[in-house]
């Protein structure tokens, strides 16, 4: 009997110190998604037979998080935006200057790496902020008049993401901003003239999702 109570006892030792450890675990680990409005931009050089333009979009995505002040979070991203794009140029044969002009799907595929900090923590809202670098790849379905392939973009892309993030229980708010630090196109040619873009992508996102 001293033997049974003995290992009852153990046994109930060893449970309370795993429901102990996950509890703690629980509070302190978190699984997220969300999905975001996004608007974009290009830093260009003023160039005169080149011309990019802002565009809205749309953005997925997935991460985990571990801790609270600090917290570590890796996410993975994806982001589709549409921007215009236009390349001047004059035709020889029609002695005239001619316009290539699309609206382009932008996609880029981003993994990053944020460290953040929550600045006030209640049972049930907090607010965070959080920042750090990211790497990723841009991919694009072009239009049919100005056609570009994937070999046409500097990649990977590096960059910096930074952002304030509101919970209330498990809905998530936040707005983003992301700036690459990579140019995103390599030199165009049209008709035998190379054209350089010079653009690095900027990014603002209204997100909302859910963390358990």
């Amino acid at each position: 009997m001293k033997s049974l109570r003995k290992y009852l006892i153990i046994a109930a030792v060893i449970l309370t110190s795993v429901l102990t450890t996950k509890t703690s675990y629980s509070q302190v680990f978190y699984i997220g998604f969300n999905g975001s409005a996004v608007y974009s931009w290009f830093n260009s050089p003023k160039l005169e037979n080149v011309i990019t333009s802002d565009g809205w979009g749309w953005d997925l995505g997935f991460f985990l998080r571990y801790g609270k002040r600090p917290f570590v979070q890796v996410g993975l991203n994806w982001t589709r935006s549409v921007n215009k794009f236009a390349v001047k140029y004059y035709d020889d044969e029609l002695q005239e200057e001619q316009l290539f002009e699309e609206n382009i799907k932008l996609n880029n595929f981003d993994f990053s790496l944020l460290i953040g900090y929550e600045l006030l923590q209640t049972p049930m809202f907090k607010i965070s902020v959080r920042g750090g670098p990211f790497i990723g790849r841009s991919l694009m379905f072009s239009g049919e008049t100005l056609y570009f392939e994937n070999r046409d973009f500097k990649n990977p892309q590096w960059g910096v993401t930074g952002g304030l993030g509101f919970q209330f229980t498990n809905l998530i708010f936040g707005i983003n901003y992301n700036y690459h630090f990579t140019e995103l196109f390599k030199p165009l040619e049209v008709d035998g003239t190379e054209y350089k873009f010079g653009s690095k992508i900027q990014m603002i996102s209204l997100n909302v999702g859910l963390m358990f």
